[in-house]
């Protein structure tokens, strides 16, 4: 806009409107748009401050993470594409390793939709966490066969092997029995430190502690509508769906 062309400075417009021209609808729109902008600047300059508090609260936890006592971890032997490939192996040349545990029972033919969302999730650029010095890896229970054809399908690179011929999905509670001795798999991700040629425990998370890392869902938290599941809590007729529907 050319400088001539202002009349005012900013917040000046509704008293210059009100002073050249009589009210119509469409001033009284303008009118109400001014006020609907007070209003959204306030409620959100409120809803930062709480998001600040968030933040704060999540500084507080990580800090407290970090300071978790630390677990010595057999280190398994896994079956890769290309043979045996150990737990201290998942690490390469870093020292921390990040790994999904990914739900794929061995009768089933693919793997969960709910963990193949959030490997979709996972950063389109792994060697950012490489040089954070973080390697990754996908353990699941299923044969490393219906593994590889699993990725073939998803087109995904990441380092998968199985854990079919070892305790370690029932030794860490990714595979456990309900009361009448059936098994199911939990999703989560496990978190170990390699010091001394000994991988380490550090951290584990599952169900909704997983989502800190999932880019999509924070994304939708964001949104107006949020994720829209029947789970949120949402103004009456926000559109919402069965969550695993």
């Amino acid at each position: 806009m050319p400088v001539d062309h202002i009349i005012g400075k900013p917040g000046d417009g509704l008293e210059i409107v009100g002073a050249s021209f009589s009210w119509t609808a469409a001033l009284i729109g303008a009118a109400c748009v001014g006020v609907m902008r007070a209003a959204f600047d306030t409620a959100l300059s409120e809803q930062i401050d709480r998001e600040k508090e968030v933040t704060r609260h999540n500084d507080r936890v990580s800090a407290s993470r970090r300071r978790l006592p630390m677990v010595e971890v057999n280190d398994y032997t896994f079956t890769g594409p290309d043979g045996r490939v150990t737990l201290s192996d998942l690490f390469a040349d870093r020292y921390q390793l990040m790994v999904q545990n990914f739900m794929f029972d061995p009768d089933w033919t693919e793997g969960c939709p709910s963990c193949t969302w959030a490997t979709d999730n996972l950063p389109a650029n792994m060697t950012r966490l490489g040089d954070e010095g973080i390697a990754f890896a996908m353990i699941s229970q299923a044969p490393i066969e219906k593994l590889e054809e699993w990725r073939t399908a998803r087109g995904w690179d990441h380092v998968w092997v199985s854990s079919f011929d070892t305790s370690y999905h029932y030794d860490w509670g990714w595979t456990q029995a309900d009361a009448e001795g059936q098994e199911g798999q939990l999703p989560g991700y496990s978190y170990y430190l390699l010091k001394d040629s000994t991988p380490y425990l550090t951290y584990m998370t599952t169900a909704r502690g997983t989502e800190a890392i999932l880019p999509t869902a924070q994304i939708m938290d964001r949104s107006c509508y949020g994720r829209q599941q029947d789970w949120e809590d949402s103004p009456e007729g926000w559109p919402q769906y069965p969550t695993y529907g």
